[in-house]
């Protein structure tokens, strides 16, 4: 906390906001009333009841990199030692709050595989559009840990985040020699296989189809293994409220996102 100017009195906001995720609490007034009233509230420091604007302001000045910076010495910990041998990247829609919100963009939106079994026809399975913004995200794809998370305006096609993500990755994880990367065709790019295939990473992603010739997936029998990102999106949005987006801008949607985040690793991982 210390490096971003904040006192450890401060600390025990960012904490709450977790609580919040973790416990399911959809609005500030409601986290507030659990910290008067859980005994959590007094060994966060909580003396007395805080004020109604309390976390307003908290969002408002946090920088939001102390979240970020949170979630990945949490997962350093957890990996410390261990071999991370497939990695899963994908995307999420995260819906604005408000069409007020001039931060936020149009993008497209891919329905989930819950969703696809569920529809009847495969012109219902196709993107949609949604306002707002997407968390990308590379996870361990064999205990569904979220390693890496950056936010972004929908409209940013997904491709453009391999690079902060799978460096991030590379930080504070150790790929195990001929793992396996695995994503869907979006991320089809030389750039990208050639990257990976110098680190000793094998590319499982499939070659983008075009007009002449459809999209088909890798034959690699462990591809179907990269919907591990897909199930860790939907404990975020199912579990920790992660589509309750009820902030304005990207500063306050980040806060929200690493939080969601954050609970999710402290429940399952922790």
């Amino acid at each position: 906390m210390q490096k971003y100017g904040h006192t450890k009195k401060f600390a025990k906001h960012v904490v709450a906001l977790v609580v919040k995720q973790e416990q399911g609490l959809k609005t500030d007034i409601r986290l507030i009333e659990f910290l008067a009233k859980d005994p959590i509230g007094k060994f966060l420091g909580y003396r007395d009841r805080p004020n109604e604007t309390t976390f307003s302001k908290v969002r408002e000045r946090m920088n939001p990199q102390i979240m970020e910076d949170l979630q990945l010495w949490i997962v350093s910990d957890l990996l410390k030692g261990k071999r991370v041998r497939l990695v899963a990247q994908d995307s999420t829609d995260v819906p604005a709050y408000s069409g007020k919100d001039r931060e936020a963009r149009w993008g497209h939106r891919t329905p989930s595989r819950k969703e696809q079994l569920l529809y009847k026809s495969n012109k219902d399975k196709k993107k949609s559009f949604f306002y707002g913004y997407k968390p990308h995200m590379i996870v361990d794809a064999e205990t569904e840990t979220p390693i890496a998370v950056v936010v972004a305006p929908a409209n940013t096609n997904d491709r453009k985040f391999f690079d902060p993500l799978y460096n991030k990755v590379k930080k504070i994880a150790v790929l195990q020699h001929l793992g396996k990367f695995l994503a869907d065709a979006q991320y089809h790019s030389s750039k990208i296989r050639t990257i990976l295939r110098n680190d000793g990473i094998t590319p499982v992603i499939p070659f983008s189809g075009n007009r002449w010739q459809k999209t088909e997936n890798p034959k690699d029998p462990e591809y179907g293994r990269r919907w591990a990102v897909e199930r860790v999106f939907s404990r975020l949005k199912e579990v920790f409220g992660l589509e309750e987006n009820r902030f304005f801008g990207m500063k306050k949607v980040r806060i929200h996102v690493f939080s969601c985040v954050i609970a999710y690793l402290l429940r399952y991982r922790m």
